[in-house]
């Protein structure tokens, strides 16, 4: 993956010289599509046949996490979802319109974190 080294000053010293850090450049996007057409040229089965199991699991995940469910998908990892929420003093002041920031996390598997570790780089 390439790289380019962009300069950051230090936000509790604004006089400090800023020191350089790698940030990722990005060869574009890849939609579902063009997944399901790679994914598809390595099996037996139809780029829309594909997209359309792609497009199931994306409806399927919010709907089963947000029943409490963990998804996983073995070596590809797992999703659930979270949340945070205000404060209170007393657990009786609580009501559900203060949870906020929901969201859904995803846990690389071991195929996947083996990916990450044999990313390779090379600065832009």
């Amino acid at each position: 993956m390439k790289y380019k080294l962009i300069p950051r000053s230090n936000p509790q010293d604004r006089n400090a010289v800023p020191k350089y850090y790698a940030k990722p450049v990005y060869a574009g996007s890849m939609d579902l599509k063009s997944i399901s057409k790679d994914i598809a040229d390595l099996s037996s089965l139809s780029p829309g046949d594909v997209y359309n199991v792609l497009v199931n699991f994306v409806n399927l995940l919010p709907k089963n996490t947000g029943k409490g469910f963990k998804i996983s998908l073995g070596d590809f990892g797992s999703f659930r979802a979270s949340f945070s929420s205000a404060g209170v003093d007393d657990p009786k002041q609580f009501n559900a319109s203060m949870i906020r920031n929901r969201k859904i996390l995803y846990l690389p598997g071991k195929e996947v974190k083996k990916g990450l570790d044999d990313m390779r780089f090379e600065q832009e």
